[in-house]
């Protein structure tokens, strides 16, 4: 079972602050992140659907099997504040071990096929197959927009996960992204090992593509040994180092992504960050 630790908030009406170039500043940067630190009970309340044989109604007391409303296109676009009730009411099920998205039948996927996609919420999540994101959620299809890959990062502007995002939260009309990092962090933990040794070797050299993603992630380690100091344990820097790599892909999208800045300067998506803890 497992918690989600809600890491990050950015909200920008009037976004002030930047560089000239979307990026945030130290301070405004500081101002707008606030860390929340408790159980998050992170994904949908949502309908009912009720089936009843004749032979039930009349030779016993009534049985009810439920399935899951499931999202569509004819779903007007959901705020922010509702996506993450549901994301979080979905966590809340997953932690009790009492899931509800289940079930799904032909009419279901008849639906999201004839009517099309709308989901309420764009999640970039690791690829670390104990972090299954639809079901710490405990999402239907349909409900959430899932990017994930080693790190949950955004390294370049011009990326598929950036590119997808605004596909989401334009065409698809989304209205929250959610960067969900997670506690010991394969890649972020051998990121940080890497620029570790690479400082004291002084060694940038790439001869793989996994290297070259944990060079894409120096920044991360950079800025997490900053914070916590070089006397401390190479462990302790890589636990912060997953939650500095959250706010790194926060401020990387909208620093490059023209359409995911203006949607959220104008309150029209929200980004949000988290932690999700293996262990609880």
């Amino acid at each position: 079972m497992s918690r989600l630790l809600v890491a990050a908030v950015f909200v920008c009406p009037a976004w002030a602050g930047n560089d000239g170039n979307g990026a945030l500043s130290a301070a405004t940067a500081a101002s707008m992140v606030t860390l929340l630190v408790g159980m998050g009970t992170l994904v949908a309340a949502n309908f009912w659907l009720k089936k009843k044989s004749s032979a039930e109604l009349q030779a016993k007391p009534e049985k009810e099997e439920t399935c899951k409303h499931v999202r569509t296109a004819a779903d007007a676009p959901m705020p922010p504040d509702e996506a993450l009730k549901l994301l979080k009411e979905g966590n809340a099920r997953f932690i009790k071990g009492e899931p509800q998205a289940t079930r799904t039948n032909k009419a279901m996927r008849k639906q999201l096929v004839d009517m099309g996609q709308a989901p309420h919420t764009a999640i970039i999540g690791c690829a670390d197959s104990r972090a299954p994101l639809e079901t710490i959620f405990d999402t239907m299809p349909g409900d959430i927009f899932v990017l994930r890959n080693a790190g949950n990062t955004c390294t370049h502007a011009e990326g598929s996960m950036v590119g997808s995002l605004e596909f989401c939260t334009g065409k698809l009309g989304a209205r929250m992204i959610l960067v969900l990092g997670h506690t010991k962090c394969g890649a972020v933990y051998g990121a940080t090992n890497a620029y570790l040794e690479a400082k004291k070797k002084e060694v940038s050299s790439v001869n793989s593509a996994l290297e070259g993603l944990l060079l894409d992630l120096a920044p991360v380690a950079e800025k997490a040994v900053a914070d916590m100091g070089v006397q401390i344990d190479a462990e302790e820097v890589a636990a912060h180092a997953v939650e500095v790599n959250v706010f790194h892909t926060i401020n990387f999208l909208l620093k490059y992504s023209a359409p995911i800045r203006e949607k959220v300067k104008s309150g029209q998506v929200e980004i949000q960050g988290g932690i999700y803890h293996l262990d609880t």
